[in-house]
C-alpha cells in the first residue's frame, strides 16, 4: 500500500512537468490498472469521435478574400473528415488537392511556366502538423482549414508547443503528441523530425511566395500560407511593366498558340465528319481545354465548361479512343489529343 502511494506521488510529480495534452498520452495506468490512452483511441479507435467528438478536420472554402457570415455568407465548400488521425490526414489532403488550381504563364526566356496555387509538400506538411500537434485536451473545436482566393489558413486548437516560437520554428522541434508523431513517421508522413516547417518555407520561397505567418487567437493557433499564384502574377506584372518586350513576346506566342489550337480543332471536326460523328460545343470546349493544359482535372474541366463532373465524364468516355486518350494513371497522367 505504501509502495503504491509513493508511486502515485512520483507519477504526479512527473505529470506536473508536462502539458495536460501530453499527460493524457503518457499515462499508461489509472489506479494501478492499464488504461487506453488518448493517442491509442485517436490512432486505432474504430470511431474516435465517439470519445472525442471534435477530434476531426473541417475544410471550408470561401469565395473572395474575406470570411463573411449571415446574409452575406460566402462559403462555397464545407466538408468534415472524421475517423482515425491517419484516415483524416489522407482524406483531407486528397480533398484539398481537388481544390488547388494550376496556372500557366509566360516566364523568363519566353517559356511557359506552370505554378500551383500551393506546393504539394506544403499542403501535406501543414495538414500533418495540424493533426499531429493540436492540443487534444481542447475538446470544444476541431481543426479548420480555410481556403480563400489568396491564402490558406490552418486553425488548430492549442498554441505553439514547448519552446517553439515563430522566430525559431524553422529549426526547433518539439512534439506535443510524441506517440502520434512517431506513428505518422512510421507511415512516412513525417520524414524527419524537425525538418518539415523549414522545408515549407523553402518551398514557398522557391515559388516566389512569402513564408507562412503565425497568429494566436485565444487558444487557437492560426497559420496563414500565402497563395503562390498571387506572387507570380505580381512578379509577372513587374516584369511586364519594366520591359515592354516581354509583353510583346507574350502576345506573339499567345497568338501562335491560338492559331495552332484552331488548326487542331478544325482537324478534329473534319475527323468527326468523316466518321459520321458529331462534336457538340461541350466536347469541343473540353478538347480545347485539354490542348491548352494536358494535365487539367475533371473538376477544372467542369468549372470551365459549366457542366457537372458527371457530364464531363460521359463526354470524355464518348470521345475516348477516337479523339483523345489518357497517358498514364488518372492521378499524375495527362490527356493526349488524337487528331
Amino acid at each position: 500500500m505504501r509502495t503504491n502511494k509513493k508511486a502515485a506521488i512520483k507519477r504526479e510529480q512527473s505529470d506536473a512537468r508536462i502539458s495536460s495534452a501530453e499527460r493524457e498520452q503518457a499515462r499508461p495506468e489509472v489506479n494501478g490498472e492499464e488504461d487506453v490512452s488518448t493517442a491509442c483511441i485517436l490512432l486505432f479507435g474504430k470511431y474516435p469521435q465517439k470519445f472525442f467528438p471534435r477530434a476531426r478536420t473541417r475544410f471550408i472554402r470561401y469565395e473572395g478574400v474575406d470570411e463573411k457570415v449571415g446574409a452575406e455568407m460566402n462559403v462555397i465548400k464545407d466538408v468534415t473528415f472524421e475517423g482515425t488521425i491517419l484516415n483524416q490526414i489522407k482524406k483531407t489532403i486528397e480533398f484539398i488537392e481537388t481544390q488547388v488550381r494550376e496556372h500557366t504563364f509566360l516566364g523568363q526566356h519566353a517559356q511557359f511556366v506552370t505554378k500551383r496555387d500551393y506546393p504539394e509538400f506544403v499542403i501535406q506538411e501543414m495538414t500533418v502538423n495540424a493533426c499531429c500537434h493540436r492540443a487534444y485536451n481542447i475538446k470544444g473545436t476541431e481543426i479548420q482549414i480555410k481556403m480563400f482566393d489568396d491564402r490558406l489558413v490552418f486553425e488548430s486548437p492549442g498554441k505553439l508547443p514547448g519552446q517553439v516560437k515563430p522566430n525559431n520554428i524553422r529549426h526547433t522541434h518539439f512534439s506535443r503528441n510524441p506517440k502520434i508523431a512517431a506513428f505518422l513517421k512510421a507511415y512516412h508522413f513525417v520524414k524527419e523530425f524537425g525538418e518539415g516547417f523549414d522545408r515549407i518555407c523553402r518551398e514557398q520561397e522557391a515559388n516566389g511566395a512569402n513564408v507562412p505567418s503565425f497568429r494566436t487567437d485565444e487558444f487557437i493557433l492560426k497559420i496563414t500560407v500565402p497563395k503562390v499564384a498571387e506572387n507570380v502574377q505580381k512578379q509577372t506584372g513587374n516584369v511586364t511593366e519594366n520591359g515592354g518586350k516581354v509583353a510583346e513576346n507574350h502576345n506573339k506566342v499567345a497568338e501562335k498558340v491560338a492559331e495552332n489550337h484552331g488548326k487542331v480543332t478544325e482537324k478534329l471536326k473534319e475527323k468527326a465528319a468523316a466518321l459520321g460523328d458529331t462534336l457538340t460545343a461541350n466536347k469541343i470546349k473540353i478538347l480545347e481545354l485539354m490542348i491548352e493544359d494536358p494535365y487539367i482535372s475533371r473538376a477544372d474541366l467542369a468549372n470551365n465548361v459549366g457542366i457537372s463532373e458527371t457530364s464531363i465524364y460521359r463526354n470524355i468516355e464518348a470521345m475516348r479512343g477516337k479523339y483523345l486518350r489518357r497517358v498514364g494513371p488518372d492521378k499524375g497522367g495527362f490527356w493526349e489529343i488524337i487528331s
